[in-house]
């Protein structure tokens, strides 16, 4: 609910005295505090109020005069303005995949617990046909954590089955193969652009389907023992 609230009352028993006026909204938030003004003062703000609520309200000019001694200028009243409905623009953009909203218990706001899409697995994806047997390459290299088994994956399809773009579902089909689905996190892509962002291991031209191992990360898989 947006509230406007305007005041007009005389001080000095001449025509003019304090104008209170706020305005708040979804979006914006005004307070106004002015002394010595007049009646034609507080219709402007009653018209500049009209216009941040949307209004499209013209009030009639009023003729100016001398304020008369011992007058008190009229008192405007107290009104309510109900907030503009919310445009879907506004709304948060989702991840791709399924989300579930739910209030906040603590009444601070929504929480948004996401729920990604599963990676599909490659039938096609025939490890047995690669240039160097799998199992033991990872038993040779024998990546320390999640991070180091997504960069194996994809050094061992670049190099050894010749796929120059490695994407999300050839890494989830070769974590199945060897036993490490489980490891993967609620958001299998995140190891992907983690590498690619923030390690600068990994390189995505835009509007690949994949991404390719560069020479840093290369480097690092052959540091690995």
């Amino acid at each position: 609910m947006a509230v406007r609230k305007i005041e007009n009352k005389s001080s000095n028993g001449h025509g003019s005295g304090r104008v209170k006026f706020r305005y708040a909204d979804s979006e914006r938030y005004v307070d106004l505090d002015m002394e010595n003004a007049n009646a034609e003062v507080a219709d402007g703000i009653k018209s500049l109020a009209n216009a941040l609520s949307g209004r499209q309200i013209i009030s009639p000019p009023r003729a100016l005069s001398a304020p008369k001694a011992g007058s008190a200028p009229p008192v405007v009243d107290q009104e309510e303005i109900p907030f503009p409905p919310h445009s879907e623009a506004e709304e948060e953009t989702q991840e791709p995949g399924s989300a579930d909203v739910s209030d906040n218990s603590n009444g601070s706001g929504t929480k948004r617990n996401y729920n990604f899409k599963t990676p599909t697995f490659m039938n096609d994806l025939d490890v047995t046909k690669a240039k160097k047997d799998l199992n033991a390459f990872v038993a040779e290299k024998n990546p320390p954590d999640v991070m180091a088994k997504y960069l194996l994956i994809v050094y061992f399809l670049q190099k050894y089955m010749d796929i120059a773009e490695v994407r999300i579902d050839h890494v989830y089909t070769v974590f199945d193969i060897l036993g490490w689905k489980t490891e993967m996190p609620s958001n299998p892509s995140i190891p992907l652009r983690d590498l690619k962002s923030k390690k600068h291991m990994l390189t995505r031209e835009p509007g690949a389907e994949g991404y390719k191992l560069n020479f840093k990360g290369e480097q690092e898989v052959e540091k690995m023992k």
